[in-house]
C-alpha cells in the first residue's frame, strides 16, 4: 500500500534506519571493535554497488554469503548482542536511583579510599550504573550493609577474607564484597595489575564505575567505558563520583539530555544518517 504522505513515510524510515546504524557504529567504537565496523560496511557496499550495476553473479554470490555472514556475527559477537539486549530490557523497565542521598555516601567512599591510598592498602570498589552486574559479578560474600569508612577499610585489610576481591555499590549499600570481576581481554598497560585489569574487564561489559587502589604505587583510578582514569587527588576523586551518580539520576534534565545528544559522537550521528539516506536511495527510491 502506498502511504498517503509519501515524503513523511520516507523521513521516517531514513530517521529510523539512521538511529539503529547509529547504535551498531556507538557500540562497535565502545567494543574496540571498528575495523569490523568498516568491513561491514565495505561489504554492504560492494553489494549496493553490485545491484545498482545490474551485476547479477555478483549480487547471487553476496546473496548466498549473507546467511553464513549473519551466523559468523551472531557467534563471534554474541556476548556483545546479549549486552545490548540486556541493556534496552534495563533501560525499557528500569528507573535509576535518585541522588538525594549520593553525596552523602559517595564522600564516604571517598575519603575510604584516600585512606587505603595513603597506607597502600590494595582495594576494589565498584558501583553499579544502570546496567546489571549479576551476570558478570561471581563469589564474594552478600552483605547488605551501610556503606562506612571503617567498613571498606576493614574488607580491604589484609587479615579480612574478602579483601582480595571487589566490593560492589547497589542502591547506596555495600550489597556484596569478596567478589570477581571478569578480566580485560584486550591488551591494556602491560604495568596494570589484576585489580585493573578486572576493573576494566566490568566497564567493558557494563556501564558500572570501578574504583581502583593500587597496593604497591598507593595511587587511585577509576574505570569506566573500557578505559583507566588516573585520579590526581581527594577533590578530583569527589567530583568524578559525583558526575557518575548524576549521570545515573533522574535528576537531568531534559534540557540537558537535548544538549548531551548533539554534544556527542557528532560524526557517529552525521555517518549514520549519510548512509541512512544512501542506503533509503538505492533500495526504495531507485527500485519506484
Amino acid at each position: 500500500m502506498i502511504s498517503p504522505f509519501p515524503f513523511i513515510s520516507a523521513i521516517l524510515d531514513i530517521a529510523f534506519v539512521a538511529c539503529l546504524i547509529y547504535g551498531l557504529l556507538i557500540w562497535f567504537k565502545r567494543t574496540q571493535t571498528a575495523f569490523v565496523a568498516l568491513g561491514l560496511f565495505l561489504f554492504i557496499f560492494v553489494y549496493i554497488t553490485a545491484r545498482l550495476l545490474n551485476m547479477i553473479m555478483t549480487v547471487w554470490i553476496f546473496r548466498g554469503f549473507f546467511t553464513v555472514f549473519i551466523i559468523a556475527v551472531i557467534v563471534i559477537f554474541q556476548e556483545e548482542i546479549r549486552q545490548v539486549f540486556e541493556r534496552i530490557a534495563v533501560w525499557s523497565f528500569r528507573s535509576p536511583a535518585p541522588l538525594s542521598q549520593s553525596p552523602q555516601y559517595l564522600e564516604k567512599i571517598s575519603r575510604a579510599v584516600s585512606d587505603c591510598a595513603q597506607d597502600k592498602i590494595g582495594a576494589l570498589i565498584v558501583l553499579e550504573g544502570r546496567d546489571p552486574l549479576g551476570r558478570h559479578v561471581h563469589g564474594g560474600w552478600d552483605l547488605d550493609g551501610e556503606i562506612s569508612e571503617a567498613l571498606l577499610e576493614s574488607i580491604f585489610d589484609a587479615h579480612s577474607l574478602g579483601h582480595d576481591g571487589a566490593v560492589i555499590i547497589e542502591n547506596g549499600r555495600v550489597s556484596r564484597f569478596g567478589c570477581r570481576l571478569p578480566l580485560s581481554k584486550r591488551s591494556v598497560d602491560g604495568n596494570l595489575g589484576t585489580r585493573h585489569l578486572a576493573a576494566v574487564g566490568l566497564s567493558e561489559l557494563t556501564d558500572a564505575l570501578s574504583i581502583i587502589v593500587s597496593e604497591e604505587k598507593g595511587t587511585i583510578s577509576l574505570a569506566l567505558t573500557g578505559e583507566i582514569i588516573p585520579i590526581t587527588d581527594l577533590g578530583n576523586l569527589q567530583h568524578r563520583l559525583e558526575l557518575f551518580a548524576a549521570e545515573k539520576s533522574l535528576l537531568k534534565t531534559k534540557l540537558a539530555e537535548a544538549q548531551g545528544f548533539w554534544k556527542y559522537n557528532f560524526k557517529e550521528k552525521l555517518v549514520a544518517v549519510a548512509v541512512s539516506t544512501f542506503l533509503w536511495l538505492s533500495f526504495v527510491f531507485l527500485s519506484r
